[in-house]
């Protein structure tokens, strides 16, 4: 199963540089208007490393990725970044207010590993979702250039005795703490506060890696970023000889939470749809009437009524400016998804399959192929955002999902199968710039 080895950390000397003001969501969420308020945050910022900025005047030899990898040799040549001298495993403890009920806190545990590269057919790395080659030949120029892990990717894994829990909460009171800040500003909707601890003891060391030789890992978020490094991984062995001992680009540093942990936050993720025909929205009901119990209800009503407490039932809500349909699937509406067949029963039962085939595609002509490239499509995680699009007039249709199951990702994923894009959103995000790892 999964092996996984503690690695010698990379991480602000915070007696030199201000953690807060050197740290940032991931490079995936980061708007360019995010990108140059990072930059004018603070010097030592470590989107310079994730998302270094492009320009005009960019040349094989002066680029976005050399600039990152000088970023990260000058950081650390003036010991602003600096290592572990011997290898650890990073406990990080991520506390924020629900993005969906500020007034609840919440906090969630990951621990920041080397986990061995394994292809997907090995079954021992499971992933979810499918990928674009874009965002994986990006990466791959940063890795090249860089020759660093610079952001985890994460990974879930099943604990449903609590064994892993249990042994970081007892080795905690002996783990050293060595990052600690709060951090508000770009791609956070409040205030989080972020932790880190060093586990090193051998007798720690050697439970966590024992622990985790009796599990799969589940790709929660970072698929482009796993993909990538298995790339990198080959280019490195065959430029060295594909040497006989592991090397340190044998692995991807991944952040690890559990199934159970009560901190798993996953948000839905919306579908807006615009240009859409008076006519499409006038046969809307009838178009949708073979496969779902419709019932009309205010805006309002209609939001409440999606946010419940999650069922059994697969629900969802269209908004229009002029009403709101509450939409419940019919028992035999998976029936009519002849794509079903060549796919799993999970893959089947997700609301975004049923929702992509059974109201986007028949009632607004929106082929699953064309999702990545159609400007009449975008997506919000905010119903309450929708809400105002529609009644603003800038979007004709919101097509609002409940909350998705955490069961989903690994049902899908145990069963071979893939969820489609933009099915997932876990909340928050790991932070770049706790720590970073090199490969050497």
């Amino acid at each position: 199963m999964a092996t996984v080895r503690p690695f010698k950390g990379l991480y602000f000397n915070t007696d030199l540089v201000p953690l807060q003001d050197a740290i940032a969501p991931p490079y995936d969420v980061l708007s360019p208007a995010d990108q140059d308020e990072l930059y004018t945050r603070s010097v030592f910022n470590i989107v310079r490393l994730i998302l270094n900025r492009e320009t005009p005047h960019d040349l094989p030899g002066d680029n976005r990725y050399l600039r990152a990898a000088a970023y990260l040799h000058d950081m650390r040549a003036h010991n602003h970044i600096m290592s572990d001298v011997e290898p650890a495993f990073y406990e990080y403890i991520q506390t924020f207010p629900h993005p969906l009920d500020s007034s609840v806190s919440v906090s969630r545990t990951t621990l920041l590993t080397a986990l061995k590269l394994e292809n997907y057919n090995s079954g021992v790395v499971l992933p979810h979702e499918e990928t674009l080659s874009k965002a994986k030949t990006d990466r791959l120029n940063l890795m090249r250039a860089t020759h660093a892990n610079p952001e985890p990717i994460y990974g879930l894994y099943e604990d449903s005795s609590c064994v892993l829990t249990s042994l970081l909460a007892s080795a905690r009171e002996d783990a050293t703490c060595i990052l600690d800040t709060d951090y508000s500003g770009p791609g956070a909707v409040h205030t989080e506060h972020h932790t880190v601890y060093r586990h090193n003891s051998p007798d720690i060391v050697s439970k966590i890696s024992e622990f985790f030789e009796g599990h799969r890992i589940w790709i929660a978020d970072g698929h482009h970023r796993y993909e990538t490094a298995l790339n990198y991984q080959a280019e490195r062995r065959a430029e060295e000889g594909d040497p006989r001992d592991q090397q340190d680009y044998d692995s991807i540093m991944i952040g690890l939470s559990a199934f159970e942990d009560p901190g798993l936050v996953v948000l839905p993720t919306h579908r807006l749809v615009k240009n859409v025909s008076r006519e499409r929205l006038a046969g809307l009901r009838a178009v949708l009437s073979d496969c779902f119990v419709i019932e009309e209800r205010g805006h309002t009503e209609a939001l409440a009524w999606i946010s419940q407490p999650r069922s059994d039932d697969q629900k969802f809500t269209i908004l229009t400016k002029e009403n709101a349909l509450c939409l419940t699937l019919k028992a035999n509406g998976i029936k009519s998804m002849p794509e079903a067949a060549q796919h799993s029963r999970a893959w089947a039962e997700l609301d975004v399959t049923i929702l992509q085939l059974l109201v986007l595609e028949p009632a607004f002509g929106l082929k699953w192929a064309d999702m990545a490239t159609t400007p009449d499509i975008s997506y919000t995680r905010d119903a309450a955002e929708a809400l105002q699009l529609i009644i603003s007039g800038d979007i004709d249709v919101a097509c609002i999902l409940q909350t998705p199951s955490v069961k989903d990702i690994r049902d899908v994923a145990s069963a071979g199968d893939k969820m489609p894009q933009k099915s997932t959103f876990f909340y928050p995000k790991l932070y770049s710039g706790l720590i970073v790892r090199s490969l050497g």
